[in-house]
Order: structure tokens, then C-alpha cells, then sequence
């Protein structure tokens, strides 16, 4: 089967060849155009994509998970990461590698066509003309030739004066005749040239437009095979790093996240026990039976006017009151308390012994410090008076449960004795 051509399917009458033959290389020129935009928009479109997935990649901080579980997230992240350059890349490739060849192809193109159809309208206008001068020559000398024939019919004498007027009428016109058959062979002439011309060069503007038109239909093929070649790359990738994805997920492991969060956070398997009810004058922890019954008894005691009154045997114990042994400061002191607490008591025989609650130097160690519980008057000197919810620092001990501590009386700092029992130790 003979291949088909331009250059034998684009003539015809009226020269409307011509015109169809660059009608369709504008199509083309429109479609190239159409890809053209369509990857410039998609280029665009990737390049913001890389910028927002890059974005992401930053924001995207699971610093605050552990173990296993952070290690897959670590990996969506990357990914991320990746993704953001891939596409990113995409783009330059599109704008590269295909929109600007494309461009560059279509302005090519543009220029050949634009030359080509120039060339041919330039002898197709040149045709024209002169088929124009050859039909005026023609009608000329056909209707010369006619009036010679009419004339050369006509029958008069020959002695008469109307036979010689029609015979020198009749040989001009002959003449004329013959000079309109000169231009009108002349035109023709001219116009076989001119045609011929116009046949050649329009022969090889179809032999080019048949040329651009399969140049464009290769070119955008390729173009676009590649366009597609570059987006299953990136495609390819993507699904390569949700693979990826996927396998560091079949990695997590709660129970090693579990365990790594306990090694690192537990705080103890020691339950905290509840707030224990406390004596107020014993100091001991009581159980809502024994306290009921020691706040009944304590309720029921006679008072003394304004003197002690005397204390349930149930708080204190047989036979004892609220007071300090003068000489229970004897008893052992615990850690650099011990020489305040030797101190409060004068040794035997000497009588010139004097507590000086005031005395407290600037670096006086303490021990520790106690919350009070109850209130307490201070009954002596060397007493402290403390007040509920007080905080004393701690500056001896006794095994009399009298302890040492430092408060201020007057805006002045002093030190002094307070029942230990009466308060509670601050951890």
C-alpha cells in the first residue's frame, strides 16, 4: 500500500488545499500548547506539594514517643522527608526536561509553518493575479475573433463604397484579433510558469507540514511517555517508602515499649497508706474506737479553773501529766543537737547555769524540720510555743520526745523545747 502524502492530497480547485493544510498545523500548534501549559501547571503543582510535604517533614517532631513506636514515626518522617525531595526534583525535571524542549519545539515549528505558508501564498496571490490578466486577454480576444468572423460573413458589392469600409473594418479587426491572440498566449505562457512555480513550492510546503505534523505527533508522544515515566518514578518511590513504613510498624513491639517506659519512669510499686489519725496529747496513732473513747473521756474531765485540768489516763498513761522532767533534757540527743540538748540542764552542783533561748548562732545545724499538729503554750523559759500548721526547723532530739527547735518571739529568732508528739516530720 502506497504511504500517504500531503503533496498529493491538498490540491484541487480554488486553492482550498492551502488553506486546510495550515488550518490543521495550527491545531497542532494549539494542541502542543495545551501539553505545554498542562505540564508548566503540573510542575507548579508538584513544586508547592514538595514545598508543603518539606514543611511537614519539619513540623512533624514525635520526639515525645519512645521505643519501637518512635522508631516507625522516625521513619514517616524520613519518608516524608523524601517524598518532599522527590517531588520536589519532579518538578525541575518536568520544567527541564519537558516544558522547555516543548516550548522550544513549538516555536520551531511556528517559524517553518509561518515561512512555508508565506512562500505559497506568494505565488498563490501571484497565480491569482494572473489568472485574472489571462481571462481579460482571453475574453478580448474571443470577442475579437467573433467580430472578424460576423464581419467576414457579411455580403456586399464590391463596387460600392460599404465593400471597402467593411473591408479595411474587417482587416482591423483581424489585427486586433491577432494582438489579443499575442497577450492572450503570452498570458497563458506566464501563467504555466507562474502555476508551475506554485505546484513546486506548494509541493514542498506539504512535503514540510507532513514533516512538522509527524515531528509533533513523535515529539509529544515522547514528551508525554516521558512525563508518565517520571511520575510512576516518584510513584514507584512512594510506594517503596510506604513499604517501608509498613515493615518498621511490623517492628513495634508494645510490650519492649512498656517495659522502656517503666525502666524509665516508674516511680515505685509502694501504695502510699492514707492519713492516719494521730493523739493530740499522746502523739500516737489511735484507731476510731480508741479515739472515740479518749475524746469522751477527755470531754468529761473537770475543769480546774483555769488551772490544768488533769489529763484522761488514756492519753498520757497512768499517772503521768503535760509536763517536762526537769531532768529529761539528760536523756541521749541524736546528731549535732547533742550539746543544746546537754545544755538545758545544769550540771550537778553548779548553780550559776542559765538557758538563754536568744542565744542561736548564724549557722545553728538543723537536723530537719516538723509540721505542728496542735497548738502549744510554752510553760517555761526554754520552752517553745508553737501554733498548728507552724513549720519548725529541728536543732536536737531527746528520748523524752521533748525536741528542740527554732521559731522567734517578738521578731527576735530564739530556740526552745516543744512535744514532739505535737507534731508531724516533713519528708
Amino acid at each position: 500500500m502506497e504511504k500517504a502524502a500531503f503533496s498529493n492530497c491538498f490540491w484541487g480547485d480554488n486553492d482550498k488545499g492551502l488553506e486546510v493544510l495550515m488550518a490543521r498545523m495550527k491545531q497542532g500548534k494549539h494542541v502542543c500548547e495545551e501539553v505545554h501549559a498542562m505540564l508548566k501547571e503540573r510542575a507548579a503543582i508538584e513544586d508547592d506539594y514538595g514545598k508543603r510535604m518539606a514543611k511537614l517533614a519539619k513540623s512533624f517532631s514525635p520526639k515525645e514517643e519512645i521505643g519501637t513506636l518512635r522508631d516507625s514515626l522516625e521513619v514517616v518522617r524520613s519518608e516524608i522527608e523524601k517524598c518532599a525531595k522527590a517531588h520536589t526534583e519532579l518538578a525541575q525535571e518536568i520544567r527541564v526536561k519537558l516544558e522547555k524542549p516543548l516550548s522550544d519545539f513549538i516555536t520551531t515549528q511556528s517559524g517553518i509553518r509561518k515561512n512555508q505558508n508565506m512562500i505559497v501564498e506568494k505565488h498563490q496571490k501571484s497565480k491569482a493575479s494572473q489568472v485574472a490578466m489571462v481571462m481579460k486577454a482571453k475574453e478580448r480576444y474571443e470577442s475579437k475573433c467573433t467580430e472578424a468572423a460576423q464581419l467576414s460573413q457579411l455580403r456586399t458589392d464590391p463596387s460600392s463604397k460599404d465593400a471597402e469600409k467593411a473591408k479595411a473594418r474587417l482587416q482591423k479587426t483581424q489585427i486586433s484579433a491577432k494582438q489579443a491572440d499575442t497577450e492572450y498566449v503570452s498570458g497563458v505562457e506566464k501563467l504555466t510558469e507562474i502555476h508551475k512555480k506554485w505546484v513546486d513550492d506548494f509541493r514542498t510546503a506539504c512535503t514540510e507540514c507532513q514533516k512538522l505534523e509527524e515531528d509533533r505527533f513523535h515529539f509529544l508522544r515522547g514528551n508525554v511517555w516521558n512525563y508518565v515515566n517520571f511520575l510512576s518514578g516518584v510513584c514507584v518511590a512512594d510506594d517503596e517508602a510506604c513499604e517501608r513504613v509498613r515493615v518498621s510498624l511490623e517492628a513495634c513491639d508494645f510490650e519492649k515499649d512498656l517495659a522502656l517506659f517503666l525502666d524509665r519512669s516508674s516511680t515505685g510499686s509502694t501504695i502510699p497508706q492514707p492519713l492516719q489519725y494521730i493523739n493530740y496529747y499522746t502523739g500516737t496513732q489511735e484507731s476510731s474506737s480508741t479515739r472515740k473513747s479518749s475524746m469522751s473521756e477527755l470531754n468529761s474531765a473537770p475543769s480546774m479553773g483555769g488551772a490544768e485540768a488533769e489529763i484522761p489516763s488514756s492519753v498520757y498513761g497512768q499517772g503521768e501529766g503535760p509536763r517536762r522532767d526537769s531532768g529529761s533534757s539528760k536523756g541521749s540527743a541524736n546528731g549535732p543537737g547533742q550539746a543544746t540538748a546537754a545544755a538545758l540542764t545544769a550540771p550537778a552542783g553548779d548553780t550559776t547555769f542559765q538557758y538563754d533561748p536568744y542565744e542561736v548562732p548564724e549557722s545553728m545545724p538543723v537536723l530537719f524540720s516538723v509540721r505542728v499538729l496542735y497548738d502549744y503554750q510554752a510553760q517555761a523559759a526554754e520552752e517553745l510555743s508553737i501554733g498548728k500548721g507552724q513549720l519548725i526547723p529541728v536543732i536536737a532530739t531527746h528520748d523524752d520526745g521533748w525536741w528542740e527547735g527554732l521559731g522567734s518571739e517578738g521578731g527576735r529568732r530564739r530556740k526552745g523545747l516543744f512535744p514532739s508528739n505535737f507534731t508531724e516530720t516533713v519528708h
